[in-house]
């Protein structure tokens, strides 16, 4: 829903608020300092062949995201990192919350009543999706995270479909794990369901699977601006059964209606049951819970009742720290034997859940990096104010924040300008020129006012300085970095 949503943004030529698009560059600098602190400190400590911390992350509010319960202006956003043959943890990010517009679809991944009734978004249009509750359980189990995928990508050979199955086993035949599962989404559940009235339209996204084009025009309709049925398969032509994400290469699974059926079993249905689904079911208009004849069983239920049975967990033919990496951290009530380890906030960061055998490890990284987050924090609370009086004519409090935070701006001969001013965020502040950063299998990629331009050679020469962006040509593709660009032609290429 969230790349339907995006699609429609780029498409109708919407912009930024003028001192979002000043703030953004300068946004992008304080990720890529504490991310550069991030990797500095654990290499020296543990080696960087041993670190495994995925670049979706690098992003500053690259990962699931939350305004806080008790502060409405500070949002925490969740990154996730381990090392090889010790373990690894969650720790949570707070952050500013204007510092979420810098991405287009502003979005939250938990708490959904608390976002629709904050005042700041009042005239917002508010969406949300929902999925069978029983097949969100049977998705997570099968999920491959972004950190498990990083391990994956480095460290091993094996089948995709095979390592998911043997993850997939274990935790199905673990009670206590389904039931934390279970617990965890009940609770999601609730909420939302007190709090739906308050959203414009709910997709469900088994609609989109089956109807694409419709559930995509109903979507328009639901934005203020209806679609016809020919845009309406376009988009869906962008999206349609590809791994969205930048490098997570794991994060896409081929979704197939109902297929909770050939893994789920009798016991964790009535798990369900207990847990009060069948009110869930009914609200979202699902068919209910109607339990399976053994003698029907696939290969892979029966093995898991026969584990479930006799009280002994699926023990997958895995590396242990895939194992560890790909547990569910986050998306389920953890009790007491699980053995996580919480650290509390210091500065601006969290350690959530840690398995870190070596608490050094832990205390160490909350020393070196809470210091700098909350350094970060104050950077970002100021440039709020600094973007702001920038887009109202006023630069100097920009320039007296570079000067403030120098530590954030290193430069060097060979190194990059630094971040725009507000003359330069906008081209018709300051002519801004297009320019040729790169080319990929008949395309040039052209960056111009912050937008990196996928062009099809074929088109010819065009000058992108003249044109009317908001209209394109059919072909061109726009994006938000010169790698969305390169993904996007890739994905061109594949279809």
């Amino acid at each position: 829903m969230l790349s339907v949503l995006a699609v429609f943004y780029r498409d109708r030529g919407n912009a930024k608020p003028l001192a979002q698009s000043i703030a953004d560059p300068y946004i992008r600098v304080a990720g890529d300092y504490l991310d550069a602190a991030i990797h500095n400190w654990l290499c020296s400590e543990v080696g960087e062949d041993r670190l495994f911390y995925s670049r979706e992350f690098s992003h500053l509010v690259g990962g699931p995201k939350w305004v806080t319960a008790d502060d409405p202006d500070t949002v925490c956003v969740r990154k996730y990192l381990g090392v090889k043959g010790c373990g690894d943890f969650t720790f949570v990010l707070y952050l500013p919350r204007w510092v979420l517009a810098s991405d287009e679809i502003i979005h939250s991944h938990s708490h959904p009543a608390r976002w629709p009734s904050m005042s700041g978004y009042a005239n917002f249009r508010k969406f949300a999706s929902i999925r069978n509750p029983i097949d969100i359980i049977h998705s997570s189990v099968f999920s491959i995270n972004a950190l498990a995928s990083e391990y994956i990508q480095r460290e091993l050979k094996l089948d995709e479909h095979q390592i998911r199955r043997e993850l997939a086993l274990n935790k199905l035949t673990n009670p206590e794990f389904m039931s934390g599962l279970t617990a965890f989404l009940k609770s999601y559940l609730d909420e939302f369901i007190a709090a739906i009235d308050q959203y414009d339209y709910v997709m469900r996204w088994e609609d989109l699977i089956r109807q694409p084009v419709e559930e995509i025009q109903r979507i328009a309709v639901a934005t203020g601006e209806p679609a016809t049925a020919e845009y309406a398969e376009r988009v869906w032509g962008e999206l349609d059964h590809r791994n969205l994400t930048h490098y997570h290469r794991h994060s896409f699974r081929r979704g197939v209606l109902n297929d909770w059926q050939f893994n789920i079993t009798n016991t964790h249905l009535k798990l369900f049951e207990r847990a009060g689904f069948a009110a869930y079911l009914e609200r979202f208009g699902y068919e209910p819970i109607a339990y399976f004849d053994h003698n029907d069983y696939t290969a892979d239920q029966r093995l898991i009742e026969d584990h479930i049975r006799k009280g002994q967990p699926y023990s997958e033919d895995l590396p242990q720290d895939l194992i560890t990496f790909a547990f569910n951290k986050t998306n389920f009530a953890a009790t007491p034997r699980f053995g996580f380890k919480h650290y509390p906030r210091q500065g601006a960061i969290e350690i959530e859940r840690s398995t870190l055998r070596d608490d050094c490890l832990a205390t160490g990284f909350i020393d070196r990096i809470a210091p700098i987050s909350e350094h970060l924090f104050r950077y970002l609370t100021e440039l709020g104010v600094a973007a702001d009086a920038a887009a109202a004519g006023d630069e100097s409090r920009l320039r007296q924040l570079r000067d403030r935070y120098g530590d954030l701006f290193p430069r060097k001969d060979s190194e990059p300008a630094p971040p725009p001013s507000a003359a330069a965020a906008r081209p018709e502040l300051a002519g801004a020129q297009p320019r040729l950063v790169g080319s990929r299998s008949g395309y040039n990629i052209v960056c111009f006012a912050g937008v990196y331009y996928a062009v099809p050679q074929s088109l010819g020469p065009m000058d992108l300085g003249g044109m009317d962006l908001s209209s394109m040509p059919r072909g061109m593709l726009a994006n938000r970095t010169y790698e969305d660009a390169l993904q996007a032609i890739e994905g061109v290429l594949q279809r």
